[in-house]
């Protein structure tokens, strides 16, 4: 029987960003949000380090969030030490004797460079039982047309790595990873466990279809990249992040795979272990229906209402403070989608600015237009009658009311007739893409 931990996506020195408040967890160190995801990282090495037998330790990429393809940043200090500390609690508590197996994901991976943080942050000399495979490791096995594993004879286990790549990005990339491809393939009825490590998505094109099926046929198929814990097939699995990242992840489940295999059927049984309700704050979406005949006054008091649990004696405290987003649904007319937008960013103001009284990290949100709940068939249609009803009359009061709050003097009908000209534009752009 082998036994290994299979975990990924744990991005370190993640910071929530857009809507946040700008206070921190530890002065001059770390964000809240940001600190919480570096406690459950220790949490949960320190908690597997003490599974029963445990044979290997995986991750499936993205051990860190800086840098990626648009950020190239490093991984922050404090993102860097919980590292080296995670890395350490792992190896004392198994006395050095549990191979520790990681390959790249696309987050925490410098372009230009020929060096990983593994290779900047660990000490040759201390003899870690520790290996990692970068993109470069993948690209110079496909030029040289060699198989890209890692075999112990001794437990009769071969794991088979796939480092992020995004080989669909040129012609020549996909043609020369088809082929390689094929030397990815396990020989038949040799006595090995033939495990696959990758890190990619068929949603995203950066999976490939071979892996992906059971083509190769791998006794176990470990992922990183998606977030949420799921099993995709039999022995296709993803154990997603450790805690969610954004608004989207908080409908999925995190945490990480405890994988028994045996050694003679192939037999497999998997122990999914969630670790989101490890997380002390609220993360959730409130929904809001809206409608055109409501008054700023009314929709103000319902907003207060939802942020009312929110308000507490002790105000902001790092660790428990919510992140919120509030999607507002009904009848979406262009002065209910200004009034909102101006009531929400003065309601961010203000519980962003009374630490002593609002317990909120986040708050976000989005208008739902009315055309994104309809058929296709017949939103088009129905949006530009709702809105060209009285569009001239809704965006003149709107701007009436803007330049009497800001005592300005420009010409109410003159600027009424040039942003209705784009607003109209923008409409009949909108109509052509349906078209489409």
């Amino acid at each position: 029987m082998v036994r290994l931990i299979h975990m990924a996506d744990t991005h370190l020195g993640y910071r929530a960003r857009r809507g946040t408040i700008n206070q921190w967890a530890i002065q001059n160190y770390s964000r809240p949000y940001e600190q919480e995801i570096y406690d459950t990282f220790l949490k949960i090495m320190e908690e597997i380090s003490k599974v029963k037998n445990l044979d290997f330790l995986i991750h499936c990429g993205d051990m860190f969030h800086h840098p990626f393809l648009y950020n190239s940043y490093p991984p922050p200090e404090p993102a860097r030490r919980t590292f080296e500390e995670g890395l350490k609690i792992f190896f004392r508590n198994t006395n050095n004797q549990v191979p520790f197996i990681y390959i790249e994901g696309n987050h925490g991976i410098f372009r230009g460079y020929e060096f990983t943080p593994f290779e900047s942050h660990i000490k040759e000399e201390e003899n870690l039982n520790i290996y990692y495979f970068k993109e470069r490791d993948l690209i110079n096995a496909i030029k040289e047309k060699k198989t890209l594993k890692l075999e112990f004879p001794a437990k009769k286990i071969r794991f088979y790595v796939f480092p992020y790549f995004e080989f669909k990005s040129f012609e020549f990339y996909q043609q020369q990873y088809d082929n390689w491809i094929e030397n990815q393939r396990p020989p038949k009825n040799d006595g090995f466990i033939n495990i696959a490590l990758a890190h990619g998505s068929i949603g995203d094109d950066t999976l490939h279809s071979k892996l992906n099926s059971d083509d190769l046929g791998y006794d176990y198929v470990a992922l990183g990249h998606e977030h949420g814990l799921k099993q995709l097939s039999k022995n296709h699995y993803y154990s997603g992040s450790l805690l969610p990242m954004n608004f989207k992840e908080i409908f999925e489940k995190q945490g990480y795979l405890v994988v028994d295999i045996d050694d003679k059927t192939k037999y497999l049984k998997v122990e999914k272990v969630f670790t989101d309700p490890l997380l002390k704050r609220d993360f959730k979406i409130i929904t809001i229906e809206v409608y055109p005949t409501q008054t700023s006054i009314d929709l103000q008091k319902k907003i207060k209402e939802e942020l009312d649990p929110y308000v507490t004696d002790k105000g902001f405290e790092p660790k428990t403070a919510a992140r919120l987003k509030i999607n507002f649904t009904g009848e979406i007319t262009f002065e209910k989608n200004w009034q909102i937008n101006e009531l929400m960013s003065s309601i961010r103001r203000d519980c962003f600015s009374e630490l002593e009284k609002y317990n909120i990290l986040q708050l976000i949100w989005k208008v739902i237009d009315i055309s994104e709940i309809l058929e296709d068939d017949i939103s088009a249609g129905k949006i530009q009658d709702y809105i060209l009803e009285k569009p001239d009359d809704e965006f003149k009061t709107f701007v009436g009311e803007k330049l009497n709050e800001e005592q300005s003097n420009y010409d109410v009908d003159k600027l009424t007739q040039i942003g209705m000209k784009a607003l109209k534009k923008a409409l009949r752009a909108m109509e052509r893409e349906k078209e489409v």
